[in-house]
């Protein structure tokens, strides 16, 4: 008899739209998923070549009587990570105090070395630096570099 049961609840199972299931959160659930994928493979800071992935659970739980069955659906997202960036650091202690740790980024510029940029300061005093030139504009003084880092 159990048998013959089964079998009438088998053909009555009859088709679940998808688009509508869960009210419709399934399908706001996977194209919020894709959503994100495509971002994801449109961000520049990724790897191109990376596979990403959507994993969509449909978690089913049923009563004791088997007549009641909770259901979940979830849309997860496997993305690419984004690329690290590298760069170079010079790091001592601090010869002014002597216990202090000091750690600058390079960039492009060697250890010893200043940068100019348009407005450099010089001890206190912001001044016009020509960056071609290194000259530092509209100032008659005579500028010994190698004493800025005392200032």
């Amino acid at each position: 008899m159990k048998q013959e049961t089964t079998l009438r609840r088998k053909e009555a199972m009859k088709h679940i739209n998808m688009e509508e299931f869960a009210n419709g959160a399934f399908t706001v659930q996977v194209n919020r998923a894709m959503e994100k994928v495509m971002k994801n493979i449109q961000d520049p800071n990724t790897d191109a070549k990376a596979t990403r992935k959507i994993t969509v659970t449909i978690a089913f739980k049923p009563n004791e009587t088997r007549n009641f069955v909770a259901t979940g659906v979830v849309a997860k997202t496997s993305l690419a990570p984004e690329l690290g960036a590298v760069t170079t650091m010079t790091c001592g202690t601090n010869l002014k105090t002597g216990d202090d740790i000091e750690a600058v980024e390079i960039g492009n510029e060697l250890p010893g070395q200043m940068t100019f940029d348009k407005n450099t300061m010089y001890g206190n005093e912001a001044v016009q630096v020509d960056t071609e030139t290194g000259e530092i504009i509209g100032n008659n003084k005579i500028v010994d570099l190698r004493k800025v880092g005392e200032v």
